[in-house]
């Protein structure tokens, strides 16, 4: 299985976001350049752009499952294919974290100046994004993984 977590969790360390730390480490073979990975998920940090709704790990994860396995043609074999493996990401991410949006993650509406502030004063970025970027990464590398065993 491959380890997305470390690049991801090193990534986001560097400051890069949620979004473009799990797309660049899941996905980022699928791109001719770097900057291009991390230029797309840009917009998604802090539950899309501060709005603290799906988490951008999450965004970033689903991103990076789309490469590896969305679909671009009409077979009804990729879209099941990619939905399943969509929706077993969600579920699992949800199970070890009770949550995929951003607000519940952090527990404060980072949508307000005032929860935005609050999340910042409570060290929510420092503390839970790290592992929110490491565990999305970890269960897109093994869904991957599974995959390839099939």
């Amino acid at each position: 299985m491959t380890d997305f977590s470390s690049l991801a969790t090193s990534m986001f360390a560097q400051g890069f976001n949620c979004a473009q730390s799990v797309l660049y480490a899941c996905g980022r073979e699928y791109f001719k350049e770097d900057a291009s990975a991390l230029k797309l998920a840009s917009g998604f940090a802090a539950g899309i752009s501060y709005r603290g709704e799906l988490c951008g790990a999450v965004s970033g994860a689903l991103m990076a499952i789309g490469l590896h396995h969305g679909y671009a043609d009409q077979s009804q074999e990729a879209r099941d294919q990619v939905f399943r493996l969509t929706k077993r990401f969600l579920s699992m991410f949800e199970t070890l974290h009770g949550s995929v949006h951003c607000n519940q993650l952090l527990e404060t509406d980072i949508s307000t100046p005032e929860g935005l502030q609050q999340a910042r004063e409570k060290g929510a970025f420092k503390s839970k994004c790290p592992l929110l970027v490491g565990s999305a990464a970890q269960i897109v590398g093994q869904l991957l993984a599974e995959e390839e065993v099939k």
